[in-house]
Formats: C-alpha cells, sequence, structure tokens
C-alpha cells in the first residue's frame, strides 16, 4: 500500500445509478480540502470513494491523492485470515475482529459486494449495455462455481461467502462485525483478558451502548454484573450524572424542573442521551401537527440508545402526526387510551370516540423488557391548570415500565404539569417546558399544590410511626 497523487482521468469508476448528496461533499472539499484519499487498484480501477471522485471531478480538479492497494497482498491477507478464523481457537472479540478485517478486505477486493452497490451496478449495467468491469478484478477467487454469471451476479456478499467459506452462519457474522465496528479501543482493552471478551451476548450489549457509556459498562461485567443489568445501570449512571437545566424552584421538589419557555430552545442545550424517555400531549390542531416533528427531531439526540417517546394525538390528522414522528425515531406501537369520561363525538366524522391514540417511538429499538399492556385506563384529568389536562395516574405504569428510577423524563408541552408529577412520584427526575405564560402560571400552581399536600402526607406518615 502507498500513496501517491494521480491525474483523475487515471481513476476507473464504474458508475452507479444512485449517488448522495454530492453537491454538499464538493463544498466540503472546496471548503476544507480533501480529508480522505481515493483507494484504488494499481491498473486504476476505483475501490472505495465513489462520491469523493464525483465530487473532485465536479470541482474541476485534474489530480488527487490516492491509496494504491496490492490486490494480491490483499488476496493472500484474506486467505490467511480465513485459515485462522477456521483452524485457530479464537475468542468472541477475536474472531469479531478477524471479521471485521476479512470484510474490509474482501469489499475492497468485490467492491460491488458492499451494501447497495451490487444493485446499482446492475442497474447500470442493464441501462448502459456496457461489458463489465468488475472482470478485472475477479481472479483469484475461489468461490464462483456458477462460471456462466458475471461477477457482480456471482460474487456473494461477505457475510454469505463466510458461511461457504468457514461454516458461521450469516446472522453471527453480521453480529460479530458490528461488535468489532461498534466497540470502542478503550472498551475492547478493558474486557481483553477476562470471561467478558468471550461472551458474544456481553459484547452485543456493550456494542448497543452510546460509546461514552461502554467503558462503564465494561467494568461492571468484568465485575460480574450481568450483561443486561450492567448496560442498563451504565446508562443511568451516565443520565444521572448529566445535567439538567437550570431553573430549580424551591417551591416545587428538586426531581422537577419546570421551565416558562419554548421546548425547542430548552432540548437544544441537554447533553445527547440525557433522557429515557419523552411523553408529552401536544395540541391535537391541524396546525399543531408541525410540533410533533420537532419534539421527535429532539428527542431523536436527547433520547439514550433505547429510549422512548410517548405522544398523545387525535384521530383526525392521526396520519399527518406519523409522519412527522417517523421522520425522526422509529415506531413502536400505538397504545389505546380509554377515556374516563365516557368518550365524545366528532360532528362532521359522525364517529364517537371512546379511546385516544397513544404513539410510541424509540430511538433504535427498545431499552427496557417489561411487558406494556397496549390499552390504558384514563384517570380523571387535573383540569385545574386547563382544560386539555391529562391525569397523572394513567402515564404512572408506562413510566415504570419505560424508564429506571433517577432517570430522566421529559415533557416538551408541561400544560398542567401532570405528567411531571407522574414521573416525580416514580423516583424518576422531570423536566418540563410551557410556552403560554397563563398556563405554566397555572400548572406550577398545581404542583406546588400536589407537592404541599405530598409533603404533607409524608409528615402524617411520620407521626404515625413515631405513634
Amino acid at each position: 500500500m502507498r500513496t501517491e497523487r494521480w491525474p483523475l482521468e487515471r481513476v476507473r469508476a464504474q458508475p452507479r445509478r444512485a449517488v448522495r448528496d454530492v453537491d454538499a461533499l464538493a463544498r466540503s472539499i472546496a471548503e476544507v480540502g480533501l480529508l480522505q484519499p481515493l483507494v484504488v487498484a494499481e491498473d486504476g480501477t476505483l475501490l472505495a470513494g465513489y462520491h469523493r471522485y464525483l465530487a473532485l471531478r465536479e470541482l474541476g480538479w485534474q489530480e488527487a491523492p490516492v491509496v494504491v492497494l496490492d490486490l494480491d497482498a490483499l488476496r493472500r491477507e484474506l486467505a490467511t485470515l480465513e485459515e485462522n478464523l477456521v483452524r485457530h481457537e479464537l475468542t468472541e472479540l477475536e474472531r469479531a475482529e478477524h471479521l471485521r478485517r476479512q470484510k474490509e478486505i474482501y469489499e475492497l477486493l468485490y467492491p460491488w459486494t458492499r451494501d447497495g452497490v451490487r444493485q446499482n451496478l446492475a442497474l447500470t449495467k442493464v441501462e448502459s449495455g456496457d461489458e463489465d468491469p468488475a472482470d478485472t478484478m475477479t481472479a483469484g477467487y475461489k468461490g464462483n462455481e456458477e462460471e456462466d454469471l458475471s461477477p457482480i451476479d456471482s460474487t456473494p456478499p461477505f457475510a454469505r461467502h463466510v458461511e461457504r467459506v468457514a461454516g458461521v452462519d450469516e446472522r453471527t457474522v453480521r453480529r460479530l462485525v458490528r461488535i468489532a465496528e461498534r466497540l470502542t479501543p478503550e472498551t475492547k482493552g478493558i474486557v481483553r483478558g477476562t470471561k467478558v471478551e468471550d461472551n458474544q451476548k456481553a459484547l452485543l450489549y456493550l456494542a448497543k451502548l452510546p460509546p461514552e457509556v461502554q467503558p462503564r459498562a465494561a467494568r461492571l461485567m468484568v465485575e460480574g454484573v450481568p450483561p443486561r443489568l450492567a448496560a442498563a445501570r451504565a446508562e443511568r449512571e451516565m443520565r444521572e450524572s448529566a445535567p439538567i437545566p437550570a431553573g430549580a424552584d424551591p417551591l416545587l421538589p428538586p426531581e422537577i424542573v419546570y421551565i416558562h419557555g419554548d421546548f425547542r430552545e430548552g432540548m437544544a442545550n441537554l447533553v445527547d442521551g440525557a433522557a429515557a424517555l419523552v411523553l408529552t400531549d401536544p395540541p391535537y390542531a391541524e396546525d399543531a401537527v408541525g410540533l410533533y416533528g420537532d419534539v421527535a427531531r429532539h428527542a431523536a439526540r436527547v433520547l439514550a440508545e433505547g429510549g422512548s417517546l410517548l405522544a398523545y394525538a387525535g384521530q383526525s390528522h392521526l396520519r399527518e402526526v406519523m409522519e412527522e414522528l417517523g421522520r425522526h425515531l422509529r415506531y413502536w406501537w400505538t397504545l389505546a387510551l380509554l377515556h374516563r369520561h365516557g368518550g365524545q363525538t366528532i360532528f362532521g366524522k359522525d364517529v364517537w370516540i371512546r379511546w385516544k391514540p397513544v404513539l410510541w417511538y424509540v430511538r433504535s429499538g427498545r431499552g427496557t423488557a417489561e411487558i406494556v399492556p397496549d390499552l390504558v385506563e384514563g384517570s380523571s384529568p387535573e383540569k385545574g391548570a386547563h382544560p386539555w389536562a391529562q391525569g397523572a395516574e394513567e402515564v404512572r405504569p408506562l413510566i415504570r415500565a419505560l424508564t429506571l428510577p433517577g432517570d430522566l423524563v421529559l415533557d416538551p408541552m408541561a400544560g398542567s404539569g401532570a405528567f411531571l408529577w407522574a414521573a416525580f412520584l416514580e423516583g424518576r427526575r422531570a423536566v418540563g417546558w410551557e410556552v403560554d405564560p397563563e398556563r405554566y402560571e397555572q400548572g406550577r400552581a398545581w404542583l406546588m399544590e400536589q407537592y404541599a399536600r405530598w409533603q404533607e402526607g409524608r409528615e402524617e406518615e411520620g407521626y404515625a410511626a413515631v405513634d
């Protein structure tokens, strides 16, 4: 492998049907330069950097730095790695690192096997009628028994190739590669030489965690804490140590921060992954649909991996609301909240509504395993603040199921503060925003009243214990 400067006309790039963001990449290169060279074979075939190549052509560059790879040397290294995978006793982490390196080499030798590239090349070939230039790179590939097919058709994706030559099923290959790619060097160093290094389940738990949380969880696993508990504990400790917005009210419990202001500004100031749950009840009018998208956009950043967003919604614009939420988070389920007051009639639709959707979206996947019923019994609304307020009791089981004690719960449109109070009663911390000054003052007054009653109840319990 060597680095040189080549004329761009010497680079042989196979056209693709689908390209993305070339203009943006060209602007970035014009501002900060080319940070990563193109990767080419000795004969000039472009192995990696197709979008960078297009951007350089768009900018009018005549030459560019390239990394020139010796394909024969790569094939020899690939063969050695494949032999080691079959013959040597490796830990799960060592297998993961072997497979990651194998994948890197394999997809340099056979770039059309990368995700999404095979179809683009095949479609381009059909449309242009050109001979397949990938033929120049297939010499030495031993896994092709279908000689009448083109390399694009016959060369399998990496995971399938490993299954054929090493007998490791595709799903396991993908899992192990993901482990090697996502674990930080510090995390790998912590688990090396311990039982965790050979525990695929534990390594997968670590790989799903944010990089800043992995070392903490790895140390807990090395100490003997079960993988799932170690991951949950490490995430909880990270969230508890994360700063929350200023604005503590001396008349409210320190676990509740209720802020008069726009949630978009407030959530922008939270650190990444600070919250376990976003729970909110936005307005249901058509002109408020965009608020759901704003909530989801911020939630996608401030939620921890596996965190959830629960958003109450009306029926009239449900499709548009779900589209807004789905742009930023992964849909998980729709819960049905039964109306305690018996429902209402929607005139014009001629429908008597007995339930309300509670839309459940997650960041990546779900981080807790407790069973959640999708039928939620509505509780008496807290009407002291405003006419659309919801009850606190109805969401307490959801908070228990989707968070751990000490976790941070956010309500971007807190209104009466009922959801903040529910989080407090479940031993969680809560932050909420309300932009309307009148509703904010009403909600703050209601929270103060609940807190005063709660304190009185604690005192009475203390007196009873003394008696």
